[in-house]
């Protein structure tokens, strides 16, 4: 039998405890206090966009996120390689759940397009061979979203006009529903 290899970073726990937050939402990975937060063998600034959406997603759902605790959890669960390529974007369903967040995975960009809120991951250019990010998307009454973590550098939320603004045709990874 061959041993199965977890990185593990307790380090990073204790000195990602000692960042104060923005609060309420997190976005802009790659500023400010969340760029140098440190995620496997990497930061929160390179490949931190999934950990961002949980939190933003349980902000949302009412629950009391821990941003240094959601990274140990996911370095451990849901990033393999030590999060060199941030985390799985299939492994996020189960991750939401952990935390308390109770959602359904999805394909379908009609399920996102009629859901209240969602976490999606999409390729930001050509399928496969660029980069894939996470965001946090809630529907607001006029049909808009607003999206969090939308870019890496702007520490507001986005509103678009559609989904699609975000997610290009045929760029869907996965989407999850939060109930």
């Amino acid at each position: 039998k061959k041993a199965v290899q977890i990185m593990f970073f307790p380090s990073h726990y204790k000195k990602n405890k000692t960042v104060e937050l923005p609060a309420p939402y997190l976005s802009g990975q790659s500023i400010g206090v969340l760029n140098d937060m440190k995620y496997g063998l990497r930061t929160v600034g390179d490949v931190g966009c999934g950990a961002l959406a949980l939190y933003n997603a349980m902000r949302y759902k009412g629950l009391e996120p821990d941003l240094p605790k959601i990274i140990r959890y996911l370095e451990l669960a849901a990033a393999p390689i030590g999060a060199v390529f941030g985390t799985f974007p299939f492994s996020m369903g189960y991750s939401l759940r952990h935390f308390g967040v109770k959602n359904k995975m999805t394909l379908s960009f009609r399920k996102l397009e009629a859901a209240e809120s969602c976490v999606i991951a999409y390729w930001t250019k050509r399928p496969v061979f660029s980069g894939g990010h996470f965001v946090f998307c809630v529907k607001q009454e006029d049909g808009t979203y607003l999206v969090h973590n939308r870019w890496s550098n702007v520490s507001e939320p986005r509103v678009c006009k559609s989904l699609r603004e975000v997610v290009k045709k045929h760029c869907l990874i996965v989407g999850y529903v939060l109930k």
